[in-house]
């Protein structure tokens, strides 16, 4: 792309630099480990709101209710959202060789014989990638430039196990970048009408299934085949669908309100939003309002929508990520000293203390991956909701989701992420 920090429509960022957790906090904090990083690499920092973004029927289970705690009775619904049209450049994925070839580092060919054996591959699939293979020095392993048309004849499970552990390498940027959205099918997925059947056939044979989410990631394979430049984006579009949810509060009471303040109202907003509060009981059948409304300003600007860039962004050598908006989750203006590594870290050291349960609004959960490294943080809302942006691109929204998708949205990162709770010893 001629601009690099356009938008890139990837809500996965390539795996970044690990902060590794010293060995004697382990042992001594046992489940309370270690401070966390920021997670560093090519992110975003937001400067203004564009409009709302499509809200579409989601294909997940109906409403539900919360388990019952100090938060109050929530209703959970589950939709889908995706970005404007307007922030979908053309040129994604025009760089073809970014899909053309597979890296596999610190691998010899016989080791590469056994792990594409190992994912389903037939022997003559084997041998037919192993002699499009050339040794790379640079990578100490071999790199194969696979046949397309082989690529494509791929199964989905053995896609799955090839490109998961292909993603392990952030040299492989389709599948470390992959398109994912948590649901039961591509169908599912790319919705009812956003594309062409002709598109639609292209894509769906090449999905692939991990954990709870489907993935896409031969988007080097598709691009080619589709000459309508606004099919193109709009395929885009589809693939950046994602689900999060919408939160209701009842009020029945105003015996009610007093406990709801306290809890939604933390930093220094109980009296602001008690009226709130108020204004809700007595209005008939329906007392309730949704949770945006009692989420402090730097949430509630952003929540469902996509950062915008200005070129006072294109500027800045760093940009903004998960932890920046979780360490300015309660600031009216967003701190952007949090875009120093050492800053963010020193500041959870300082200013934070380890949690292990009865968590709060506003408490920062972190999750950990198995060799003591912090990936993602996100925020602790109620029950199991958490406010989270997956992803560092412009078209990653910051949503609400329930802490356990948003872990196996991570699942190729880490298939069973220590969670990690923190708590602003000034709260």
């Amino acid at each position: 792309m001629s601009n690099p920090k356009k938008a890139a429509p990837s809500t996965q960022p390539p795996e970044p630099p690990a902060f590794i957790v010293p060995r004697a906090w382990l042992i001594t904090l046992t489940v309370l480990i270690v401070i966390p990083w920021l997670i560093a690499g090519t992110l975003y920092l937001w400067r203004g709101l564009d409009s709302a973004p499509a809200v579409l029927p989601a294909d997940d289970p109906p409403s539900r209710e919360a388990a019952s705690g100090p938060w109050g009775v929530l209703e959970v619904s589950p939709i889908v959202i995706s970005p404007p049209i307007e922030l979908i450049d053309d040129d994604w994925a025009r760089d073809a060789d970014a899909g053309k070839y597979w890296f596999l580092p610190d691998t010899g060919l016989p080791v590469a014989e056994v792990f594409l054996s190992s994912t389903g591959l037939s022997r003559e699939q084997v041998s037919r990638l192993l002699a499009a293979s050339r040794p790379e020095p640079r990578i100490n392993g071999i790199v194969i430039e696979p046949d397309p048309d082989l690529a494509r004849s791929l199964a989905p499970d053995v896609r799955a196990r090839l490109y998961i552990q292909l993603a392990k390498s952030p040299l492989n940027l389709d599948q470390v970048q992959a398109f994912r959205y948590h649901g039961e099918s591509a169908d599912a997925w790319l919705g009812p009408s956003l594309i062409a059947p002709a598109t639609r056939r292209l894509v769906n044979p090449l999905t692939y299934r991990h954990g709870e989410h489907v993935y896409f990631a031969d988007q080097a394979l598709v691009r080619p085949q589709i000459a309508d430049a606004g099919e193109r984006r709009r395929l885009a579009k589809a693939l950046l669908r994602q689900l999060t949810v919408r939160v209701r509060l009842s009020v029945p009471s105003l015996s009610e309100v007093p406990g709801l303040a306290t809890y939604w109202g933390r930093g220094g907003r109980r009296t602001d939003i008690r009226p709130l509060l108020e204004s809700i009981v007595g209005r008939g059948a329906d007392r309730s309002l949704d949770i945006v409304h009692l989420l402090p300003a730097f949430a509630r600007e952003r929540l469902y929508r996509y950062p915008r860039l200005t070129a006072q962004d294109l500027d800045r050598p760093v940009l903004a990520n998960c932890l920046w908006s979780a360490l300015n989750f309660f600031n009216t203006i967003p701190d952007d000293r949090y875009l120093d590594v050492n800053v963010a870290v020193e500041r959870l050291k300082q200013d934070y203390t380890l949690i292990e349960n009865h968590y709060e609004l506003g408490d920062i959960v972190a999750l950990v991956d198995e060799r003591g490294n912090i990936f993602h943080a996100v925020v602790y809302l109620a029950d199991d909701l958490v406010f989270t942006k997956n992803g560092t691109s412009p078209v990653a929204p910051w949503v609400i989701l329930p802490l356990d998708i948003v872990v196996d949205y991570y699942r190729p990162r880490s298939e069973k992420p220590q969670l990690i709770y923190h708590r602003r010893k000034d709260f």
